[in-house]
This record gives C-alpha cells, structure tokens and sequence, in this order.
C-alpha cells in the first residue's frame, strides 16, 4: 500500500497552527467586546470593566 492511499488527517495539531486559531479567537472576543461597548452605551447601559479592558486591546 502507497502513503497515497492513506485518508489525510484533518486539522493539524501544529503549534503554529493552534496559536493562529486562539489568535483568530482573541480577535473574535476582541471584536465582540467592542460591540457590547457600543451597544450597551446606545442602550445607556453600563458595561461591565472586565469588557471594557478586553475591548481596549489591539487586533
């Protein structure tokens, strides 16, 4: 049997490859972050300092 025959392994374990998903992540919950901000000041809502400090780091 020839490794062509094999089935690709999907989602590689990669280092590389996990630290650019929690880095898509942190984006994600950055982003979020911001929206909850915006929305809760449209709303006259408090928003809690927790969401704040994550919405006030970089992309």
């Amino acid at each position: 049997m020839t490794t062509a025959a094999l089935p690709l392994a999907r989602g590689s374990k990669a280092p590389a490859d996990q630290a650019e998903r929690d880095r898509d992540r942190e984006r994600v919950q950055i982003r979020a972050a911001r929206l909850r901000l915006t929305t809760d000041r449209k709303l006259g809502k408090p928003t809690p300092e927790w969401v704040r400090k994550l919405a006030d780091r970089p992309l």
